[in-house]
C-alpha cells in the first residue's frame, strides 16, 4: 500500500489570492521529493498551474496521504487552484490521514497546531519557524534565499509530520476522506 505524508507552502491562506509555492512529497520511510515554484522552467511566478498540475498527480499515485490540516487546507486549496487552471484534482474522496482531526478529536492539547503536538510527542524533529517577511521576499522580490528558507521548513514539516503521524497511528480506526 503507498503512503505518503505531503505539505505545501503557499502565498496566501485563501487560493483565490493565492498560489502554491513549493511542495513536499514523502513516500512513508522515503526520500522528500521536492517541488518549487521557483524552479519550473519557463513558469511565470504567478502561474501556479504546472505545478500544481505536477504536484497532484504524484499525490494522487498514493492510496493514502497524511497531511496535517491536509482536509481542511492542503487539499482544498490544491483542488481550488486546480479547478481555476482546469486540470485534474486531488482525489476529493481519497483516503487521508490528518492528524489536526486525530488530535481534536483523541487528544486533550491547548493547540491541535502541528508544532504544539510535536512538541508534547517529543519527536526526533521539530517546526522550523519561518517569519512573515520570507514569503514577501520569496514572492515579491524573487529572493531565492527567502525562497529556501520556505522550502527547507516545508521539508522539515514533512520529516515532523510523519513522526506523529507514526505516533498517533493507533488512533486511527478507519482511514477515509474525513482523515481520521
Amino acid at each position: 500500500m503507498k503512503i505518503a505524508t505531503f505539505d505545501i507552502e503557499t502565498s496566501a491562506l485563501a487560493a483565490n489570492f493565492g498560489i502554491v509555492l513549493c511542495a513536499v512529497i514523502k513516500p512513508w520511510q522515503g526520500e522528500c521529493q521536492v517541488y518549487r515554484l521557483d524552479q519550473l522552467p519557463g513558469a511565470r511566478r504567478s502561474d501556479d498551474t504546472k505545478l500544481v498540475e505536477t504536484v497532484i498527480a504524484e499525490l494522487n499515485q498514493y492510496m493514502i496521504l497524511i497531511a496535517h490540516n491536509g482536509v481542511k487546507f492542503d487539499r482544498v486549496f490544491l483542488n481550488t487552484r486546480a479547478t481555476k487552471n482546469g486540470t485534474a484534482l486531488l482525489n476529493p474522496r481519497g483516503n487521508m490521514i490528518d492528524p489536526v482531526i486525530l488530535a481534536r478529536k483523541y487528544l486533550r492539547m491547548s493547540y491541535n497546531g502541528l508544532d504544539t503536538i510535536a512538541q508534547y510527542l517529543q519527536t526526533e524533529h521539530q517546526k522550523t519557524p519561518v517569519l512573515g517577511h520570507l514569503w514577501v521576499q520569496a514572492v515579491i522580490d524573487r529572493d531565492e534565499a527567502a525562497m529556501d528558507e520556505i522550502v527547507n521548513h516545508c521539508i522539515e514539516d514533512v520529516y515532523v509530520l510523519e513522526e506523529v503521524a507514526n505516533k498517533l497511528v493507533p488512533y486511527v480506526s478507519k482511514i477515509n476522506e474525513w482523515g481520521g
